[in-house]
Order: structure tokens, then C-alpha cells, then sequence
């Protein structure tokens, strides 16, 4: 792929990303094609090839930008309350909202994981954004007495972190009926306590 370097050809790139997003969103990686995405970017093919050598280039693209707007809306900032119940309340909201704005994407590429290598390792980088800051997260709550010093951060991060992405699929796709705020507390509920975060003592 080129990385353009003139205010145009970013614009032109990114108007690329745009439609191919929007069709893969609407009809899936098989009945998107080539020809669509020029269509509805208002460029030509021969623009398309100056920015990608495929379907499958653009669509690594798109994906890494939608797991790079699920990772940066999860990260909390210098504004993030420091009572670290409210912390892990405050993630999981702000996760739910960025995969629901990407969950079309990111369940594409969870399919097409599971016959290719390629997506099947852009799976493992993404869970690994989330394992690896979570195991940290977790680390840190040792060290302060507020989480069980027993637990394997790594394995721990990754059984809650599989916890939350199930659960977000089941409620956002497979009809099950919860209210948004009900979900998210349940889920800090649960991640607190799997750790022995205990919430009186985390506003300590």
C-alpha cells in the first residue's frame, strides 16, 4: 500500500477507507467489490491501485482502523477518576460505545479469521492491545493490596476480557434485551469482584 504524502492524496485515501467501510458494513467481504468502492469514493480504478494492490489490502486497512478507534476510545486519561472501581466502570462503558460503532467490522474479521492466517493474527493483536493493558492494569492493583496477589494478571485479563467480549455479543446481536447501564454495571460488578477489588475499599 502507499502512504500518500500531499494533503489530496489523503484526502483521496481516506475517502477509499470511507466507502469500503461503508460497503463491507452493508454486504459483507464477499459481495463488496472493487468496482463498488471506486463507485461510491468518485475515483477510478486506476486511484483505487495507486492506494491499495486488493480488496483484502483495503480491508486490512479499514480494520486496523477500527480496532485503532476501539483501542483509543478505551484508553483512560488524565481526566479518568482515580477510585479504580470507577476506572474500570469508566473502560468498560467507553468499550461497549467504540465496539458498537465498529462491531460490523470486527465480527467480519472475526469470521474471516477462522480460515485466514492473516485475519487470524490481526485477531491476536487486537486482543493482545486489550490483554496486555488490562494484565498491567490488574498488576498495579496488586502491588496496592486491592486485588487478589494469587491471580496470573495475563490469564486473569484474558478470561475477564473474554468475558466482556461475549457478553457484549450476546447482548448486542444475539436479541438478548438489557438496558446499557444494567450491562455495564453488571460487568464492572463482575471484573471487580473476580479480582477482589472490593468497591469501599478502592474509593479508600
Amino acid at each position: 500500500m502507499t502512504t500518500p504524502t500531499t494533503a489530496r492524496g489523503k484526502r483521496t485515501r481516506a475517502m477509499l477507507v470511507q466507502a469500503g467501510r461503508e460497503l463491507l458494513e452493508e454486504r459483507g467481504f464477499a459481495e463488496t467489490s472493487i468496482d463498488e468502492v471506486v463507485k461510491r469514493a468518485k475515483v477510478s480504478h486506476g486511484t483505487f491501485y495507486v492506494y491499495f494492490d486488493s480488496k483484502d489490502s483495503l480491508l486490512r486497512e479499514i480494520a486496523h482502523t477500527v480496532i485503532g478507534e476501539v483501542f483509543a476510545a478505551n484508553l483512560i486519561g488524565a481526566d479518568a477518576p482515580g477510585d479504580p472501581y470507577a476506572r474500570i466502570e469508566a473502560a468498560n462503558r467507553r468499550y461497549l460505545a467504540a465496539w458498537r460503532k465498529g462491531a460490523k467490522i470486527m465480527r467480519l474479521i472475526d469470521h474471516m479469521s477462522a480460515t485466514s492466517e492473516q485475519y487470524r493474527k490481526l485477531m491476536i493483536e487486537l486482543r493482545e492491545l486489550f490483554v496486555s493493558r488490562g494484565a498491567e492494569g490488574i498488576r498495579r492493583l496488586q502491588k496496592a493490596g486491592l486485588a487478589d496477589p494469587s491471580l496470573q494478571p495475563r490469564l486473569t485479563a484474558i478470561a475477564l476480557g473474554a468475558m466482556v467480549e461475549q457478553t457484549v455479543h450476546v447482548w448486542l446481536y444475539l436479541g438478548e434485551n438489557f438496558d446499557e447501564d444494567e450491562v455495564i454495571d453488571h460487568l464492572t460488578r463482575l471484573w471487580a469482584g473476580a479480582i477482589g477489588l472490593r468497591r469501599e475499599e478502592s474509593q479508600r
